[in-house]
């Protein structure tokens, strides 16, 4: 019995002892099976990379850029543009009135007017409403504070603090601009900005032009509180060339007298001071307000117009505590090159106009005078010397300073430029061509 069992079993288990044959592979069948795998994987990593650099480079770059800084560009008003404190009133409309023949009684208003005594109110008065045109030309000027670290003999550090005053000059969108002294900004390891409304921030130097020792200050617009954007303004610029006269009431605000928050009250003295500075040349506006030696700030016309940025290092000894300032007018372009980070084309002259007594009795030709010349300089490399007369760059005619800064304005660094001058040679003088390279 168990015999026929055991074949029983053995019988109903004999198709797992049965040997499975493997299917035969396709070869050609698995070929086109890869090819096909490689083919969509090449198609899908081309189709990747076209959508990642269309999207890097083209639709995410516009979400994820900045927006393209706004190019600054400063205006000056004119003479006639200036809104006068009488301009700000408005008159109501009225109906005429019927002509009255009134009696002529201009001998008794004369008299009047004769007999008037004027009283420290009326004076009062006059000082109260400079007082309020100085107040509102505040809002456009800073306190700049330059913080550095120094070290005694004795190696224990300390705080050293520097101050001046800075003028918000405009912004581009992104970053507020702030003109001022850069003399107390070398070797600082942090610069400050208080406001008015005492926010203090953070500044950046964004430019320093090292002829004329000014700089441009940043400030991010949006480091910026909405009580500080409400309360600052923007400086208005006067045309200091035709607008400013010896006589003219102005007013220094700022830090006029080293104290800090200050005002002087006065009147220009003189307007025809020239500056030769380094490839170009300024204007000085002197006063008779006393201030610092070391003041700082802006001297501003009755209109609130800045006329002038004040500079105290132009004056003589003699009157080394009168405040002075340098126009605006001439350093307007220099003011927009820093902000828009425009560099400076450089020569390394000094030049004044030829007069007609050196023409005259000199023979000297008309042009831009060298007067003096900077130390390795690209003009001293190029063989220019000092009592040159610029009478041509580039074949363009140079019949005083303007025309030379003119033509070095249209210039940029590295550009080499042909210089005509005239230099004397015994008693009469002889035109030279120079190729200079202007450098930064």
């Amino acid at each position: 019995m168990s015999e026929q069992n055991s074949s029983h079993e053995n019988n109903d288990y004999t198709f797992l002892r049965e040997k499975i044959n493997e299917r035969p592979i396709n070869k050609r069948k698995v070929f086109r099976q890869s090819l096909l795998t490689i083919a969509l994987a090449v198609t899908f990593a081309l189709v990747a990379c076209f959508v990642f650099f269309f999207f890097e480079k083209g639709t995410l770059n516009s979400f994820n850029q900045a927006p393209e800084p706004e190019k600054v560009e400063l205006k000056l008003l004119e003479p006639t543009e200036e809104i006068l404190p009488e301009d700000m009133l408005i008159e109501d409309v009225v109906e005429p009135e019927p002509v009255i023949e009134i009696p002529d009684n201009t001998e008794a208003i004369a008299d009047a007017i004769a007999a008037y005594q004027p009283d420290i109110d009326d004076y009062q008065g006059i000082f109260n409403k400079m007082k309020a045109v100085a107040a509102e030309s505040r809002k456009s000027m800073v306190n700049v504070t330059a913080i550095q670290d120094k070290t005694t003999w004795l190696n224990s550090s300390y705080e050293n603090q520097a101050k001046t005053m800075g003028l918000i000059i405009e912004d581009n969108g992104t970053d507020l601009f702030i003109l001022a002294d850069a003399g107390i900004l070398s070797d600082s390891n942090e610069i400050l900005v208080s406001f008015q409304n005492t926010q203090e921030c953070s500044a950046s130097v964004k430019a320093v032009d090292p002829f004329t020792n000014y700089a441009i200050l940043t400030v991010p617009l949006d480091e910026l509180n909405d009580t500080t954007k409400s309360a600052i303004t923007y400086a208005t610029l006067a045309n200091s060339q035709l607008s400013c006269k010896p006589g003219d009431i102005v007013l220094a605000i700022g830090d006029p007298l080293g104290y800090g928050s200050s005002i002087g009250y006065g009147m220009l003295t003189s307007t025809g001071y020239e500056i030769n500075g380094i490839d170009h040349n300024y204007s000085l506006l002197t006063t008779d307000i006393y201030g610092s030696a070391t003041g700082s700030g802006v001297l501003i016309n009755r209109n609130g117009s800045v006329i002038g940025i004040i500079d105290q290092s132009y004056n003589k000894s003699e009157n080394k505590n009168l405040v002075s300032a340098v126009g605006v007018t001439e350093l307007r372009r220099l003011i927009e090159d820093m902000c828009n980070d425009v560099a400076r084309p450089h020569m390394g002259v000094h030049v004044t106009n030829v007069s007609s007594t050196a023409m005259r009795y000199y023979k000297v030709p008309i042009g831009a005078y060298i007067t003096d010349i900077e130390m390795d300089s690209p003009a001293m490399q190029g063989g220019i010397h000092k009592g040159d007369v610029i009478t041509a760059m580039n074949d363009a005619v140079i019949t005083s300073v303007l025309d030379y800064e003119l033509e070095i304005n249209a210039c940029k660094p590295q550009d080499e430029v042909v210089v005509t001058v005239s230099r004397l040679n015994g008693d009469t003088y002889i035109d030279m061509d120079i190729k200079v390279t202007l450098s930064e």
